[in-house]
């Protein structure tokens, strides 16, 4: 008998929350992370630059910049996830558009791909462009091989599909080139991961104002650990352990792109407070948790600043895990 396969939801009919962020000037970025970026990383740059051509290698997205109606959205939770999947939880990246009011709408994140499309559970890499009824869909998925069990199989998104499963964390904007953040650190030699260091110095310095940044990172230089989501589990998943037992891990080469958002401060909304996934042009990629190979590694941020946070259909109890 044939799966019945869950429809679309329509993000505007689901619970949404809408918060207008602290957005510091970029200056004040800057003062905030250089000295706590410093304490983790042996070299570290961080300045504002007119952003660069991002739909030029070796970025290859889907707009050019990350300025004009600057947002970061998260929808969906873990909840959906965990400990057993929902799998009406079916959105369209196309309703950002809606939901936001940009027109042009371009969106970079981190979720779980569409499955009914992939035909297993799977990561998503979220890279897209609509203007009017135009779609330039970049995206990437990213999914554990169903014969081997261990290797990772990338597949690259068709045009018309731009639906995501479960949870996602985008930053979007009009795409629109601007002013933005620009970092560089290389060396690592403190104990957090990048975005970590990243989130935390915003946080020491704003407290509990929310500060959102998203965009794009490239990774170069060494190794990175990931993982890929193994196919929905049967059983339940009730703890962290038992979470990273099904989820797959690797360590990939680089160069690596990674796209996504943190967010220094939860303003009560179950927030995930960072999520980034990662592809690449040589078919590697999955969710980003830190670097393994701290003495090389190289990370090259172009990250903007957002004015509004949007919570999309937050779930009414939350688990207490699976949001690293």
């Amino acid at each position: 008998m044939a799966e019945c396969l869950p429809g679309t939801l329509d993000m505007n009919g689901l619970p949404i929350t809408r918060v207008q962020l602290t957005a510091p000037p970029l200056s004040r970025i800057v003062e905030a992370l250089l000295p706590e970026l410093s304490n983790n990383f042996e070299t570290v740059i961080v300045e504002a630059v007119p952003c660069p051509d991002l739909t030029q290698s070796p970025f290859n997205l889907a707009a050019e910049g990350l300025s004009g109606d600057e947002t970061v959205i998260d929808v969906g939770s873990p909840s959906y996830l965990l400990p057993l999947v929902d799998r009406n939880k079916l959105y369209d990246m196309g309703d950002l558009k809606r939901v936001t009011g940009s027109d042009p709408m371009f969106a970079v994140g981190a979720g779980a791909g569409p499955w009914p499309h992939i035909g297993v559970n799977c990561e998503f890499v979220g890279n897209v462009q609509i203007s009017c009824n135009h779609v330039n869909n970049s995206s990437h998925v990213y999914r554990v091989d169903r014969q081997t069990t261990e290797d990772q199989v990338h597949e690259n998104l068709p045009r018309n599909e731009t639906r995501f499963a479960l949870l996602a964390n985008f930053y979007t904007c009009n795409g629109f080139g601007g002013e933005v953040l620009r970092i560089v650190c290389e060396s690592r030699k403190g104990p957090l991961d990048f975005v970590t260091s990243v989130r935390q110095a915003l946080a020491k310095r704003f407290g509990t104002d929310p500060v959102g940044l998203g965009g794009v990172i490239l990774i170069e230089n060494g190794t990175v650990n990931v993982h890929v989501m193994r196919d929905f589990s049967k059983t339940p998943i009730n703890t962290e352990s038992e979470l990273n037992k099904w989820l797959k891990f690797y360590n990939v080469t680089t160069p690596l792109v990674g796209l996504g958002y943190l967010v220094s401060s939860d303003p009560n909304l179950d927030l995930r407070p960072q999520h980034f996934h990662l592809f690449s042009q040589h078919g590697l990629g999955g969710h980003y948790h830190y670097d393994t190979e701290p003495a090389t590694i190289k990370y090259t941020a172009y990250l903007n600043v957002a004015k509004t946070l949007i919570r999309v259909d937050q779930p009414e109890q939350a688990i207490s895990f699976g949001k690293d």
